[in-house]
């Protein structure tokens, strides 16, 4: 528990080291958000809800960017000369990946979550105090039969974030380039939306269908990705001590 700990402390050394690249996404985010609540640009589709809002910006097209560009900066080289400082173990550096991916998903989406709110509520202060219908810039939403829980939508924002980014290190640690990695991860959720339709599925239909299987299935999803982060890097080939002497 303590090394875990641990992990937390750096990672968040590593983000406040970082810290202009979450002000400059979270204030893209506000911009976009508030470009598309206001009346000249409300012209294609309309939202009720603050988890309406969200998903009129298709997260396969819009969220997924943005964190992978949020986290693809973080992605060190695994010889960096400041990790192999840190950790003795290969399996404590896999730990490291792993349990950033966690805090910086928490991050994401409380900037996604808390602009979305200021803006939707800077929306009915401002522009549409009477009318219960908002519209959002050249965005696509199917129409809701349901309302449901915010509470259910911002765990399963958070998994299918954290879900992204694990695939992402996957997907780093086997071809060693960022920039690849990120391409084939944007890839799959876009041929996800017009094939499958998974993302979709868990965003609007799991909690009125099946939620409790859904949990357990992204849960088992990203245990299968951990344990193939932990895999991964202890087959990494550079120097590192891995006695305890």
């Amino acid at each position: 528990m303590k090394m875990y700990y641990k992990y937390c402390a750096y990672c968040l050394q590593d983000i406040r080291f970082k810290r202009m690249l979450f002000w400059i996404v979270a204030i893209f985010i506000i911009l976009l958000q508030l470009i598309a609540v206001f009346p000249i640009t409300s012209v294609v589709t309309t939202w009720h809800t603050l988890k309406d809002f969200i998903l009129a910006s298709r997260y396969e097209n819009y969220y997924t960017l943005l964190f992978l560009i949020l986290l693809a900066p973080f992605s060190s080289k695994d010889n960096d000369w400041l990790l192999l400082r840190r950790y003795r173990h290969r399996q404590q550096f896999a730990s490291y990946k792993i349990c950033f991916i966690f805090m910086v998903t928490a991050f994401f989406t409380a900037i996604v979550f808390g602009s979305s709110l200021l803006s939707t509520s800077l929306a009915k202060w401002l522009f549409y105090p009477y009318i219960t219908n908002y519209s959002a810039l050249l965005l696509y939403v199917p129409e809701p039969k349901e309302n449901g829980s915010l509470l259910y939508f911002i765990y399963m924002f958070y998994c299918v974030t954290a879900i992204c980014g694990l695939l992402y290190i996957v997907l780093q640690q086997l071809l060693k380039n960022n920039f690849i990695s990120l391409i084939l991860v944007m890839t799959l959720f876009m041929v996800d939306k017009i094939t499958l339709h998974i993302v979709p599925i868990l965003f609007y239909k799991s909690e009125f269908t099946s939620p409790i299987s859904t949990f357990f299935i992204l849960v088992a999803v990203m245990i299968l990705l951990i344990n193939a982060i932990h895999y991964l890097v202890n087959k990494l080939d550079f120097y590192v001590r891995d006695d305890d002497s």
